[in-house]
C-alpha cells in the first residue's frame, strides 16, 4: 500500500494520468463522430501555426468534414456527406418525425436507402428479449455465488463437486452432507455417498481438524465474491446492450408500421404493387 501510494503521489502518475484522460477524451470524441479530422486540425495549428487553408475547394472540404463530424458527434447518426444531412432533414420534415426518435432507432437509420428507416430481421426483438432474460437469470445465480459463505471447490481425482464452510462439506445442490462426527463413522460408506475416493476422503477428514480447511475456504470466498461481481457486471451490460437492441428494433417497427402501411410497398418502400 505505501508503495502504490508513492506511485500515485510521484509526477510520473500524474503525467501518465493526462495522458490517459486525453487519450480516452479522444477515444471517445472518435467513437461519437466517426473520425478525428478536428482532432488532427487542431494538431496541425499546434505545430504548424494558425496558418488558414487558401485553396477553396480544400477549404470546402475540411469545413464539410468538421460538419459532419458535429452531425455524428452530436445525434449519433451515420452520414457521408452534406448532402445526406440535407436529404435527412427534408425527410424528417416530409414524415413527420423528429430527431430524438431517430436517436433511438439510429441502429436502423440508413440515409442512403430510399425507406431511411431499415427493416429488421425477423425474430430480431424475440431473440435480444430472450438473450436479455437470459442474463438477468444468469445475474440472480451468480449473485448467489458472490453472496456465498460457501466454497465451490472440486476434487482433482475424482473431480467431484463440493462446497464446504470449512465446518460442514455438502453437495452442491444439498444431496448430500457430512461433518467431523461423520467422519468417525465408516468413511468407506461416506467415499460411497459422495464419489469421493478414499484418499480424498481421508483428506477431507483430516482437514475438519486443523486450519487447512479455513483457510482454503477464506481464500476462495474472497475469490469468488470478486469472480461473482465481474460476472454480474457483465451480465448486466450484455442485459442492458440486449433490452435497448430490442426496444429500438421495436420502435422502428413502430415507426415503419406508420410511414409504410399495409397495401403501400409490400416490401416498405412507397411504391405501390401492381397485380
Amino acid at each position: 500500500m505505501d508503495s502504490l501510494s508513492t506511485f500515485v503521489q510521484s509526477p510520473l502518475f500524474s503525467r501518465l494520468s493526462v495522458v490517459l484522460g486525453g487519450l480516452i477524451v479522444v477515444g471517445l470524441f472518435w467513437w461519437r463522430a466517426g473520425s478525428i479530422h478536428t482532432v488532427l486540425d487542431r494538431l496541425w495549428r499546434l505545430v504548424a501555426g494558425k496558418a488558414d487553408v487558401h485553396d477553396p475547394v480544400l477549404k470546402s472540404l475540411l469545413l464539410e468534414s468538421r460538419d459532419i463530424e458535429k452531425f455524428q458527434f452530436i445525434y449519433r447518426l451515420k452520414v457521408e456527406t452534406m448532402v445526406d444531412v440535407h436529404k435527412l432533414a427534408a425527410w424528417m420534415e416530409t414524415r413527420g418525425v423528429g430527431m430524438a426518435r431517430l436517436q433511438k432507432i439510429r441502429r436502423w437509420v440508413d440515409v442512403t436507402s430510399a425507406e431511411v428507416v431499415s427493416q429488421p430481421p425477423r425474430h430480431y426483438v424475440r431473440s435480444h428479449c430472450v438473450f436479455g432474460c437470459m442474463a438477468m437469470l444468469t445475474i440472480l445465480g451468480i449473485s448467489q455465488l458472490a453472496a456465498s459463505h460457501d466454497a465451490y471447490l472440486q476434487m482433482r481425482t475424482s473431480k467431484v463437486w463440493f462446497k464446504t464452510d470449512a465446518v460442514t462439506v455438502k453437495a452442491p445442490l444439498e444431496g448430500w452432507s457430512f461433518n467431523l462426527a461423520k467422519c468417525q463413522d465408516d468413511r468407506t460408506k461416506l467415499a460411497n455417498l459422495t464419489g469421493f475416493n478414499a484418499s480424498e476422503t481421508n483428506a477431507i477428514c483430516n482437514a475438519f481438524k486443523d486450519d487447512r480447511l479455513k483457510a482454503l475456504v477464506n481464500e476462495t470466498v474472497k475469490w469468488q465474491a470478486w469472480t461473482g461481481i465481474v460476472g454480474m457486471l457483465i451480465a448486466i451490460f450484455v442485459a442492458i446492450i440486449n433490452i435497448l437492441a430490442a426496444g429500438a428494433a421495436h420502435e422502428a417497427l413502430r415507426l415503419r408500421k406508420r410511414l409504410y402501411p399495409a397495401g403501400v410497398g409490400g416490401n416498405g418502400s412507397d411504391v405501390k404493387r401492381t397485380n
